[in-house]
């Protein structure tokens, strides 16, 4: 089911805000008074917290609680308050000096000292996104168990999130088989103009940022389209890594760090859908000269900085599927997740040493190679034998005509 929305975050905020009344309303009537409790934000700059009170009786002291995006820790702020029967109080939380993750829900409550008893104002959550874009949204649940992925793009129409939607689902059943993951959570995607925008965003919040670099703590995928006309071509390679990588932080938590490069780049290749031409003639060329990089070295951790290692990376992980099925990659992910090293990892996973894996890698290779050469042997065996055979023929058939006459 699919819906393609242009969101407005104050007028939910507002919506939100009024539901909240109403609610708070009837709580607070039941203990002889009305609170109303909101917030906002500019994003970078600060997010403010607001309650009203009336009618709530004595007031001895005021506490504001947040808890900010996934960690479990709260802190308190004391609030200084006017005395009588109506209180109107506000923080600011200084977003300069306190970095928020970008993307997150911060979830804030208030408690109410008085003599009686203390008043909890229950919690909210408020999402913190980047409002400097107005956002187009596009929602899109896969009714397979493929997981619901919310679409954010700038600019008019819908053909850039239809894109990327399209390719989302097109690489997540080729990627959930590789990995340990019972169940896709629902995930966003925010699809920014320019690297320049979307570091200009992640600065603001405390991040620092190079292009094709992915923050799978966040819970989100970010994503680059300069060109429309090219979004397909831009699209594959960022969503591919992102979804990789949101995916592994998913099943694996703080332990999807233990992964060595080489597999990420491979998961990545593996699920992209479409050849890098420039990857795969290195690839060639060293398989032909006989200089591909150890598998030892590589899956060791050595940095993806090359066209051959990410090449190789690839090829690496698409063979490990081919020839030992899903299973061993997804007991290779796990094996690296628990921080077995590249020899333990192999061996738990696949039974092999890393030279053991390199061996079996480059024979597929090369006798890939050599069944092309052979199958074109065969072709020019045949047209010999068919010229012999049509030779025979037209020296034969004239002695039978003289033997009859």
């Amino acid at each position: 089911m699919t819906s393609a929305t242009r969101p407005y975050r104050f007028g939910l905020l507002a919506l939100a805000a009024g539901l909240w009344l109403l609610l708070a309303g009837a709580a607070g009537a039941q203990q002889g008074g009305i609170v109303r409790s909101t917030a906002d934000y500019v994003y970078g700059q600060t997010m403010r917290f607001h309650l009203s009170a009336a009618d709530i009786g004595e007031v001895r002291a005021i506490t504001l609680f947040i808890r900010l995006g996934a960690s479990a820790d709260s802190f308190a702020v004391e609030i200084e308050f006017p005395a009588g029967p109506i209180i109107e109080v506000s923080y600011a939380l200084d977003l300069t000096q306190t970095r928020l993750p970008p993307f997150s829900a911060v979830t804030y409550w208030w408690e109410v000292e008085r003599p009686e008893d203390t008043l909890v104002v229950p919690e909210q959550v408020i999402s913190y996104t980047d409002d400097q874009f107005n956002w187009s949204q596009l929602v899109e649940t896969d009714e397979q168990g493929g997981g619901s992925v919310r679409i954010h793009w700038t600019g008019e129409g819908t053909a850039l999130g239809e894109k990327a939607r399209d390719l989302i689902f097109e690489m997540l059943p080729r990627l959930g088989p590789l990995l340990p993951l019972e169940q896709i959570l629902p995930f966003d995607v925010y699809i920014y103009p320019s690297s320049a925008d979307l570091g200009a965003a992640l600065r603001l919040a405390g991040r620092a940022y190079l292009p094709g670099q992915t923050f799978p703590d966040l819970g989100v995928v970010l994503a680059t389209v300069v060109n429309p006309e090219t979004a397909e071509a831009e699209l594959r390679p960022e969503l591919a890594r992102g979804l990789v990588d949101l995916l592994l932080f998913q099943a694996l938590g703080q332990f999807a760090y233990n992964l060595p490069p080489w597999l990420n780049y491979g998961l990545a290749g593996s699920v992209r859908g479409e050849a890098n031409v420039v990857r795969d003639d290195a690839l060639r060329a060293a398989v032909s000269s006989e200089t591909t990089l150890p598998v030892a070295e590589l899956c060791a951790g050595q940095p993806i900085d090359s066209d051959l290692a990410a090449a190789q990376s690839e090829a690496l992980v698409t063979f490990i599927a081919t020839t030992y099925g899903d299973t061993a990659v997804r007991a290779l992910v796990t094996s690296f997740a628990g921080g077995a090293d590249c020899p333990t990892a192999l061996r738990e996973a696949l039974q092999l040493s890393p030279e053991q894996l390199e061996a079996a890698w480059l024979r597929s290779l090369r006798s890939g190679e050599g069944g092309r050469s052979a199958a074109e042997l065969a072709v020019w065996i045949g047209l010999a034998l068919a010229g012999f055979a049509l030779a025979a023929l037209l020296v034969v058939r004239p002695r039978r005509r003289q033997g009859g006459a």
